[in-house]
This record gives structure tokens, sequence and C-alpha cells, in this order.
């Protein structure tokens, strides 16, 4: 009587196989990931930034002056009246002031020198931004708008005065 046994089921090898091909896999697709990833916080900075930039313009607009001084990350006026009450404030002409950038820093307004673009410039100023993310933001607005200082804070140019 011969006995004939059902080998189901997978060898060594077919299971090494497959976790190379799966590994291979990873390695190709994994990198590309990251940098989508990284893509996409560049393209939430740039929407934050046009939307900044479009209040400040209208709060200039109505005003005829720009916030004063550094905002050290809170709203420079344009989601809430500034206390010291400015003539012709008509807004909010934002929703909310963005928390913090896609990189956990903040974002601050800066009116004035920043040592980064000429005196009573206007600027956007992030921090924690990657390398990468800087230069990517150079070459989406343009290296004359987009500026680092020594401390590693990225600038973002509204307005030259």
């Amino acid at each position: 009587m011969q006995i004939f046994r059902d080998n189901k089921g997978f060898t060594l090898v077919e299971l090494l196989t497959v976790v190379a091909i799966i590994a291979i896999l990873g390695a190709i697709v994994a990198p590309n990931i990251f940098r989508a990833v990284e893509r996409s916080k560049v393209t939430a900075v740039v929407a934050d930034y046009r939307s900044i930039k479009s209040a400040a313009a209208a709060y200039y607009s109505d005003t005829g002056e720009w916030p004063s001084g550094n905002t050290e990350g809170k709203d420079p006026g344009f989601v809430t009246e500034p206390a010291s009450r400015v003539e012709g404030w008509n807004g909010p002409y934002l929703e909310s002031w963005p928390a913090k950038n896609p990189w956990n820093g903040k974002y601050a307004f800066c009116c004035g020198e920043n040592g980064v673009f000429e005196k009573g410039s206007v600027s956007l100023q992030l921090d924690n931004v990657p390398v990468d993310a800087f230069k990517e933001l150079q070459e989406r607005l343009g290296d004359n708008v987009v500026k680092s200082d020594s401390s590693n804070c990225v600038y973002i140019l509204i307005s030259r005065n």
C-alpha cells in the first residue's frame, strides 16, 4: 500500500523569495512616499503664505499701515482687531492664524528689519524648516522671495517698502 502525502504549503526558498521581493519593492517605494510627504508640507506652507499675504494686503489697504513688529507666532491683527485699535481695521482678514507650520515650528509676521530683506520689508518667518524644504520653497517661490538667516529661520517676502 502506497501512501501519498499532500504537501500543502510553501518551501523555505519560496518564502524567502517573496520576502526579498517585498523588501525590494519597499526600498523603491519608501523614499518616494517620504518625498511626497515633504512636498505636501511645502505645498501647505505655500498655501498658508498666499493666504497670509492676501490678508496682509487687505489689512494694509484698509489701514494704510502694516501690523507692527514681530508677532512671535501670534495673530498680528488679521483675525482679531489689535488691542491698540487701528483706524480703518475692517477684519477679520483670516479665519484663524495658523497655530504652527508643517514642521511643528511657528509662523511669525515680521515687519521691519530682520537681517534678510532690506529695512522696511514685510515677511513671514518660519522656524524648524528642513534644508530640503527650504530649497524647494526657493524653487517654487523664487530665491529672491525665500531667504534664510544665521539662526536657520526662513523668511518669505510679503512686501518690499
